[in-house]
C-alpha cells in the first residue's frame, strides 16, 4: 500500500470515527452507528493487511515474499475495505447532513470530498455514489 493510499484510509477512518462521535447521539444518525463502526474497523484490517503485505515470516523465522495469490488476496480485502468504508461514510454523512447544523454541513462537505477521492482512486464510481457525492456538495 503507497503512501497516499495509506493517507486516504486513515482519513476514511478519521471520517467515520467523526461522524460517530460528534454526531452518533443524534436520532437520524444513532441507527447508521454500529455501520460507520464496523466501517472503520474494517479499514484497521485493510491497513494491517498493508502493514504485512511485504513479506510474511517462514516457518525457520525468516522473511518470504507473499504468493500472488497471497498478495491478490489481500490487495481484494483492501479494496473492499475501503469500498465499504466509503459506502458507510457516504450513508452516515447523509443522515448528518439532514441535520441542517453548520457543524453538520461542514462534516458533509468533507466527507464528500473525502468520499470523492477515494471512489477516483480506487475506481469504485457508479451512479448511484455519483449522485450521493453531489448531494453532500449540494447540502
Amino acid at each position: 500500500m503507497g503512501t497516499e493510499r495509506a493517507e486516504l484510509v486513515v482519513a476514511l477512518q478519521a471520517a467515520l470515527m467523526r461522524a460517530a462521535h460528534a454526531f452518533g447521539a443524534e436520532p437520524a444518525v444513532a441507527p447508521l452507528l454500529p455501520r460507520a463502526l464496523a466501517g472503520a474497523a474494517a479499514l484497521d484490517y485493510a491497513l494491517m493487511l498493508a502493514r504485512n503485505a511485504d513479506s510474511r515470516e517462514t516457518a525457520a523465522g525468516s522473511k518470504a515474499l507473499p504468493t500472488a495469490a497471497e498478495a491478490e488476496a489481500r490487495e481484494r480485502a483492501m479494496h473492499e475495505g475501503i469500498e465499504r468504508a466509503v459506502d458507510d461514510l457516504l450513508a452516515a454523512a447523509n443522515a448528518i447532513s439532514s441535520l441542517r447544523t453548520p457543524e453538520a454541513r461542514i462534516y458533509a462537505a468533507d466527507a464528500a470530498g473525502l468520499a470523492r477521492a477515494a471512489i477516483r482512486s480506487e475506481g469504485l464510481e457508479t451512479q448511484e455514489r455519483s449522485f450521493a457525492v453531489i448531494a453532500l456538495t449540494n447540502a
